[in-house]
C-alpha cells in the first residue's frame, strides 16, 4: 500500500505517474475506497467495494468502469486515462471519494464528477445515425461481393472510404449506393456532383432499405458486419481496417453500435441517366444564375415509382431482378 490521500500532492502524484510502476493508495477508509496510480499505462483507477450499480460511461472516452476481484472480493472501478491531466483526474477520483462520504452511491458520485468534468470526459466522437446506415448499406454489398469475386478485386472496387463521389467503381461502371431506414426509396443526395456520371462511364444509384430488426435473430449490426468481412479477408484485411478508419470507425467503439438492421427490401438499381431526377452542374446552370455561387447543395430523391433495372455483373447477386419486359 502506497501513500495516504495527504500525501500525493501535484509534485508527488506526477512522481507516482512517471515512476514507471503501478502503485495504490488507501484515500478512504469508510466507504473503504483506494486510487491505484499505473505510470506504465498512464491511468488512474478509484476501486470501492462493490455494493450495487456502476455508472455506464460507454460513450465516453478516457473513461471506463466495471467491477474486478481483489483479494477474494468484488471491487466496482472507474478508470481514466489520465494523460497530460494527472492533477485533474486526481481530483475527479477525490470528488467521488467526497461524495460517498457525503452517503452517494458509487454509481451516483461518479455520474456526479462526471457532469462536472466535462472538459475531461467530452462525448466520443461517434459515426452519424445517417453515415452509419450509409456505411451498413456499403459494406452489405461489399459482403455479397466477397462470395464470387477475388477479394483484391472488391476491395480496390469499394471508393466510399476514399471521399470518392462514387462507392464503386466496377470496371464497366460506377455505383453510388443509398441506403434508408424509410418506407420508400427515398434517399439524401450530397451535392451537384454525386449523382452526375463521369465521362464515358454510366452510373447506378443502387437503393438499400433497412428496417431495425428488434428481435430478429438475423439482424446484422454495424460491429458484426465489420467483423464478418474482416475474418473473410487475408491479405487486404488491413487496407479495410485503414479503410474503415477513414469513416470515423474504431473497434473500441463498437459497444456504441448496438442497434441491429435487415433488409426492408430486395435492393435495387437505378440508372442515373438523362431521365433521371439528378440535380448536376450542368443542369443547375442551365436554371440559375451564377450557379457557380450555389454550393453545399443537398436534396431528396425518391426513385420508388421508377423502374429498376440491371447493370449486369458483379451486382446481379445483390439487388433484385428487373421486372421482365412484355414480349
Amino acid at each position: 500500500m502506497g501513500a495516504t490521500l495527504s500525501e500525493l500532492n501535484p509534485a508527488t502524484l506526477e512522481k507516482y505517474f512517471r515512476s514507471g510502476t503501478v502503485t495504490t493508495h488507501l484515500v478512504s477508509e469508510s466507504p473503504e475506497a483506494l486510487i491505484r496510480i499505473d505510470g506504465p499505462g498512464q491511468t488512474i483507477t478509484l476501486l470501492t467495494p462493490h455494493t450495487g450499480m456502476v455508472q455506464d460511461t460507454a460513450e465516453l472516452k478516457r473513461v471506463s468502469t466495471g467491477i474486478e476481484n481483489r483479494d477474494g472480493a468484488t471491487w466496482a472501478r472507474i478508470a481514466f486515462d489520465a494523460r497530460n491531466m494527472y492533477a485533474e483526474a486526481y481530483g475527479l477520483m477525490l470528488s467521488i471519494v467526497q461524495a460517498m462520504h457525503g452517503g452517494a452511491t458509487f454509481a451516483a458520485a461518479t455520474s456526479a464528477a462526471m457532469t462536472n468534468m466535462k472538459s475531461l470526459l467530452a462525448a466520443k466522437s461517434r459515426i452519424s445515425d445517417e453515415k452509419q446506415v450509409g456505411l451498413i448499406g456499403e459494406l452489405l454489398l461489399f459482403r455479397t461481393l466477397l462470395d464470387a469475386h477475388d477479394e483484391y478485386a472488391v476491395t480496390d472496387w469499394w471508393l466510399g472510404p476514399l471521399a470518392e463521389e462514387r462507392d464503386y467503381a466496377f470496371p464497366a461502371f460506377d455505383v453510388e449506393v443509398k441506403t434508408t431506414l424509410g418506407e420508400r426509396r427515398t434517399h439524401v443526395i450530397h451535392g451537384t456532383g454525386q449523382l452526375e456520371p463521369s465521362p464515358g462511364r454510366s452510373l447506378w444509384l443502387v437503393s438499400v432499405q433497412l428496417t431495425r430488426a428488434g428481435g430478429d435473430p438475423h439482424g446484422i449490426t454495424l460491429p458484426g458486419l465489420v467483423q464478418t468481412i474482416r475474418e473473410r479477408l487475408t491479405t487486404t484485411r488491413d487496407r479495410f481496417v485503414t479503410y474503415l478508419a477513414s469513416e470515423g470507425w474504431e473497434d473500441t467503439d463498437a459497444a456504441m453500435y448496438p442497434t441491429s438492421y435487415i433488409l426492408r427490401t430486395t435492393p435495387a438499381a437505378y440508372l442515373v441517366d438523362d431521365d433521371f431526377p439528378a440535380l448536376t452542374p450542368s443542369r443547375l446552370h442551365a436554371v440559375v444564375p451564377h450557379s457557380d455561387l450555389v454550393s453545399a447543395v443537398t436534396y431528396r430523391v425518391d426513385v420508388s415509382s421508377r423502374t429498376a433495372g440491371d447493370p449486369g455483373e458483379p451486382l446481379s447477386g445483390f439487388i433484385s431482378a428487373p421486372p421482365a419486359q412484355e414480349a
